[in-house]
């Protein structure tokens, strides 16, 4: 297994969190996946090296997060882009998984689609 450089203090990096909310006059939560930016605060070793994050949450608010270094590039990311690319496997994973009940009468949304969209310039 290669090893991961510990990014420096302050490094913005993105992760992509599970998100519901509530629609009126629908009973249940619907969810969606959400690309969020955060910067690094620090780090904890121990039986192995956590990453400490101060993330915007989903809904706009500061959020906490710890991630292990190994899941910088699997889990944890530089660009944005990188990290919508995992949140659109996993809307589709999840879309696949659930499928089989029939379509859902409210599809998930797909906030992270405009971080995937590649400039016309190059």
């Amino acid at each position: 297994m290669a090893r991961v450089e510990r990014p420096e203090i302050g490094t913005e990096m993105y992760a992509v969190f599970e998100h519901r909310y509530y629609i009126p006059g629908h009973a249940a939560p619907v969810m969606e996946y959400c690309v969020c930016k955060g910067a690094v605060r620090g780090f904890f070793a121990g039986g192995y090296t956590e990453v400490s994050l101060l993330f915007t949450g989903p809904d706009g608010f500061p959020e906490p997060d710890y991630r292990r270094l190994d899941d910088i590039g699997k889990k944890l990311f530089y660009t944005a882009a990188e990290a919508a690319a995992l949140a659109k496997s996993m809307t589709e994973k999840y879309e696949r998984t659930w499928g089989w009940i029939g379509a859902p009468e409210f599809p998930m949304a797909r906030p992270w689609e405009k971080l995937l969209e590649v400039p016309a310039n190059g």
